[in-house]
């Protein structure tokens, strides 16, 4: 009999040995804790095997062969806890299904011999455990033994290294919890499009901002058309976002779901996986209250022309693009003076006066073409600039201008008043003045227009 048992003990050893050696290499590498315990698992064929990395702040379990029964192992370590008896393995020759199985489970009769090993790896609070299983005493308990402190000896740098992997999977978890928090409820557009033109980032403020889904952008051929219908604007986003970002922010102005348009800020983010995070703030709000600003401040509040300081910037930006050898930068100014206008407020009154203002500003633009820019300088006063004309086609305007007038004249409940004007223009064909200059001249021309029995326009002739 004690033969038999060396003889079984040296063939279980010889065994051990050629599967030992068969394990070890694929251990020295850098292995993930499932691939560790496939290479145990099936190098030495066992029926049950299971890895747990505990610390104070994480716990790790991977099983592979049979489904363990929940909490089975870990009641199994609580159970060796009890007992305060250091040890570093534990061997079952039978009855080890017993131990992780209730009664009645198949595997509970099944499963004999185990082994238990403790891995001491080099950070005080973990500890990590390796078990087997097998449903066939294969080994004599003392070469199980032996086998399982090479193995866990083995494991040793590879378990401190998949520890420290693994506290950091759970950092970098907790950091990307903390950030996607941050990502889906940040008053701020984050969103990223791959090289395929995929979304694959869209946070909530772009979903509420725009009102499309990433399941929605991503069912359409290309989700940038949704934004940006121009292609040519589309191709220099999309090169924006996939080819040359810029930290810079640059102004875009996409289509949220229902057709309108956004004024939005944008700047671009590289990645270390190459992708290109674009982070973007909607100042649609901001932008239309800019506008209103800048209107209200070169507008006249009763008119809506343009008011003395705005008129005057277009006139000194005119005579700056204004050279002879151009053909197109040729303008008229044209100064307008109502006639016995302060008659109309005597009689009628400020109000009607105000009224009268309107409606000669109306017909004056209902008379032009192109892009003319008019301007009230004051009172009952305008400045009327018309690009690319002569004095020809100034005196022309002026008549149809007064035409109009006569045909359509303003009426007060039911009287019918035909507005008058004088008026006093200027060919503008090189930049050889000064503005002041201009202006004295023009003003002089409406002098004579008014002088000579209102109701004409008189051409100036610029001074050498």
């Amino acid at each position: 009999m004690r033969k038999e048992k060396l003889h079984t003990a040296i063939n279980d050893a010889e065994l051990c040995l050629h599967r030992l050696a068969k394990l070890m290499p694929g251990l020295s590498a850098h292995r993930t804790l499932a691939d560790v315990l496939q290479l145990i698992h099936d190098v030495f064929g066992a029926r049950l095997s299971w890895i747990m990395l505990e610390t104070d702040e994480l716990r790790h379990l991977e099983v592979l062969g049979d489904r363990l029964e929940s909490g089975r192992a870990e009641g199994l370590l609580a159970a060796l806890r009890l007992h305060q008896t250091p040890w570093r393995v534990k061997c079952w020759h039978r009855d080890v299904g017993k131990l992780l199985y209730s009664e009645g489970h198949p595997l509970a009769e099944e499963l004999k011999c185990g082994v238990l090993c403790r891995i001491f790896p080099m950070q005080d609070d973990a500890r990590a455990f390796l078990f087997l299983a097998f449903d066939q005493p294969l080994l004599a308990p003392a070469v199980l033994r032996s086998v399982a402190q090479i193995i866990a000896e083995k494991l040793h740098d590879s378990m401190t290294e998949i520890i420290s992997r693994e506290r950091t999977a759970v950092e970098l978890k907790n950091i990307i919890n903390q950030y996607r928090m941050l990502f889906d409820r940040a008053p701020v557009l984050m969103n990223s499009f791959d090289k395929h033109n995929r979304c694959t980032l869209w946070n909530g403020e772009c979903e509420r901002v725009f009102g499309w889904t990433l399941e929605e952008l991503n069912r359409q051929p290309d989700p940038l058309a949704l934004f940006y219908p121009d292609p040519d604007v589309r191709r220099r986003v999309r090169e924006s976002v996939n080819v040359t970002p810029t930290l810079e922010m640059h102004e875009w102005y996409p289509h949220r779901r229902d057709g309108t348009v956004l004024a939005t800020l944008w700047s671009n983010i590289l990645l270390p996986d190459g992708e290109i995070m674009n982070i973007g703030v909607d100042i649609t709000e901001r932008k239309r209250a800019e506008n209103l600003l800048a209107l209200q401040a070169t507008t006249d509040a009763l008119t809506r022309c343009y008011n003395r300081l705005a008129i005057l910037d277009h006139l000194q930006h005119c005579l700056d693009n204004c050279h002879s050898e151009q053909h197109d930068s040729h303008f008229v100014m044209l100064m307008i003076d109502l006639d016995h206008f302060k008659q109309i407020n005597d009689r009628w009154g400020h109000l009607v006066g105000d009224d009268v203002l309107v409606y000669f500003c109306q017909n004056i633009r209902q008379q032009c073409e192109g892009a003319p820019r008019l301007g009230r300088l004051g009172g009952e006063e305008f400045l009327l600039l018309l690009p690319i004309a002569d004095s020809g086609e100034a005196l022309a305007f002026t008549d149809k201008l007064r035409a109009q007038l006569c045909a359509e004249p303003f009426m007060i409940g039911e009287a019918a008043v035909t507005l008058s004007f004088s008026a006093g223009a200027i060919v503008v064909a090189r930049n050889n003045h000064e503005r002041a200059v201009l202006l004295t001249l023009v003003d002089n021309a409406l002098y004579d227009a008014k002088r000579t029995g209102r109701g004409k326009t008189v051409i100036a002739l610029p001074t050498a």
